[in-house]
C-alpha cells in the first residue's frame, strides 16, 4: 500500500503544482518526474541502487500495467454513448485522421532531411 501511496502523492502533488502555477504541461507529466525524483532520493539516502522504495513502487506500477485495459473501459462506454455523433460525423473524422497523418509524415520526412544536411550524411552506408 506504500507504493500506491507514494505514486498517489507524487500525483496529487503535481496536479496541485501544474494547477496553481498554471503551467502548459500535464500534471501525470510532472507527477512521473517527482517519481523518479523521491526514488533517487531514496536511494541516495540508504546507499542502494534497488532499495526498498523501488520495490513498493514497481509492485504497484507492475499491478497496474497488468490491468491497464479496464482504465479503457469508461473511454469505449463513452464512445458507444455518442456513437450517433460519431456516425453523423465519420467523413469529417476520417478525412481529419488521414490529413494529420500525412502532415505528420511531411513534417518528420522534412526534419529528417533538414538534419541530414546540416550534419551531412557521415556514417551513411558503413552500418553507423
Amino acid at each position: 500500500m506504500e507504493g500506491l501511496f507514494v505514486i498517489l502523492v507524487c500525483q496529487l502533488i503535481g496536479e496541485i503544482v501544474v494547477r496553481t502555477l498554471d503551467l502548459s504541461m500535464p500534471a501525470p507529466a510532472l507527477g512521473i518526474v517527482l517519481l523518479l525524483a523521491y526514488l533517487w532520493l531514496a536511494d541516495k539516502r540508504t546507499g542502494s541502487e534497488d532499495g526498498a522504495a523501488h520495490t513498493r513502487v514497481s509492485g504497484v506500477a507492475d499491478t497496474l500495467l497488468k490491468n491497464l485495459g479496464v482504465l479503457f473501459v469508461p473511454l469505449g462506454v463513452g464512445v458507444m454513448q455518442n456513437y450517433r455523433l460519431i456516425y453523423d460525423y465519420a467523413g469529417t473524422i476520417v478525412i481529419a485522421v488521414v490529413v494529420s497523418t500525412v502532415v505528420t509524415l511531411m513534417v518528420t520526412v522534412g526534419a529528417f532531411l533538414l538534419v541530414s544536411r546540416v550534419f551531412g550524411a557521415k556514417g551513411a552506408g558503413d552500418g553507423h
